[in-house]
């Protein structure tokens, strides 16, 4: 019998961000995809149908390590960790529950790869606790960036002000 690595979470959310951008973009926004993002679209749909179903909220183990985020609530901030993904659902556990119906962005950045993820999201369900555990559904086109750390020493102007490509030694 063989071994089979299984993907790390971050693996899992690159893939799933992949397929709810192709699947809003071509559900809700009415943006015409091409051949290769109606085929991409279809084989991810096929991935994700054959995967598990997610785990109930009463059996998530909130003491396993996972990604940090920040999720929007009300006029600020409130942070968490990424616990687990299906593709109808992510898995936070928080400091303080949200309500259901509420509608949140999550924010969580690898710095391994230098990919940085926003997702918008609607609270589907919460369980008050310490920690508290919240399931979020995908709502709207989840955005997926490179961002570059600058090389030591080194200042950038975030306003982009000045000429690029000459950084100020600080």
């Amino acid at each position: 019998m063989q071994w089979r690595r299984q993907p790390t979470l971050i693996e899992k959310l690159d893939l799933l961000v992949r397929f709810w951008e192709l699947r809003v973009r071509y559900e809700a926004l009415g943006m015409p995809l091409d051949k290769h993002e109606r085929l991409e679209l279809l084989s991810l749909l096929q991935l994700v149908a054959s995967g598990d179903e997610s785990p109930p909220l009463e059996i998530i183990d909130t003491s396993r390590r996972g990604i940090p985020v920040q999720l929007t609530a009300g006029s600020g901030f409130l942070s968490g960790e990424l616990k687990d993904l299906a593709y109808d659902r992510l898995i936070v556990t928080t400091a303080e529950p949200l309500p259901s119906g509420h509608r949140t962005i999550v924010y969580l950045a690898d710095a391994v790869t230098g990919v940085e993820y926003t997702l918008p999201c609607a609270v589907a369900a919460s369980r008050v606790g310490s920690p508290c555990v919240i399931g979020l559904a995908p709502d709207g086109l989840p955005l997926r960036a490179h961002f570059t750390v600058p090389s030591s020493g080194l200042w950038r102007s975030p306003l982009g002000i000045g000429r690029t490509g000459n950084p100020v030694e600080a």
